[in-house]
């Protein structure tokens, strides 16, 4: 009778033993898609490097560095003066496009993994075999920071590749009510009221001295 209760007692110090090691399994690494930078075309720069494919077009390669863990990225290319996007979805960090010759665009890149999404910042850039001196301003960078007293700072940077950018119009507000705050300002910054909570619009208007002009819109929420 005891030889039974003692085997037993083992048979179940066993059992709760292979229970405690089940408990300490460690839970897999979720991946995370690492920080990428954009390599070409210059930003704020006319790009002469590229193969001519005639018709007044060339072919750019994109490039970008990795992100670490990505399994694609989408390459979003903007004509800044047709405003018309076009996306390419590649697993490569570069990807040759045939564009028109003299044209400003933008360009950014998104990394991808599964649901997870990275975005790079938006460069700038002209197509080669623009022959003429009056260039239109590149889209104004903005920045907005929080003030902590109920106010933003709104600070933007703007390029223009024959230096006459002459100043700027600043817009802020809600998509219901976009106000001209500054008018022809040759400032770059400004404070501005906002409600916590509310997301708002800045828009940017660059305008240089031949009447050429670039807009510019950010979206922000404090």
């Amino acid at each position: 009778m005891r030889l039974a209760i003692k085997l037993i007692l083992m048979g179940l110090l066993i059992v709760s033993c292979g229970g405690k090691d089940s408990d300490n399994s460690t839970p897999p690494e979720e991946k995370v898609l690492g920080d990428f930078n954009l390599v070409f075309p210059d930003n704020n720069l006319i790009c002469t490097e590229g193969e001519d494919n005639g018709n007044d077009g060339v072919s750019i390669e994109f490039q970008w560095s990795a992100s670490t863990n990505a399994t694609s990225y989408e390459l979003e290319i903007t004509n800044q003066e047709t405003n018309s996007t076009d996306t390419r979805t590649v697993t490569t960090t570069s990807l040759a496009a045939g564009l028109p010759k003299g044209t400003q665009f933008s360009w950014t890149v998104t990394a991808i993994l599964g649901a997870k999404t990275l975005a790079s910042d938006s460069w700038n850039f002209y197509s080669e075999g623009t022959s003429t001196g009056n260039f239109a301003p590149f889209p104004a960078e903005i920045s907005v920071s929080d003030n902590g007293d109920g106010t933003v700072n709104v600070s933007w940077v703007g390029e223009d590749l024959d230096d006459d950018l002459i100043n700027y119009d600043v817009y802020i507000g809600t998509s219901d009510n976009l106000e001209l705050i500054l008018e022809n300002t040759t400032n770059e910054n400004t404070s501005y009221n906002i409600t916590a909570g509310e997301q708002y619009i800045v828009q940017i208007v660059s305008k240089d001295s031949n009447d050429n002009t670039s807009t510019s819109r950010t979206y922000f929420t404090f």
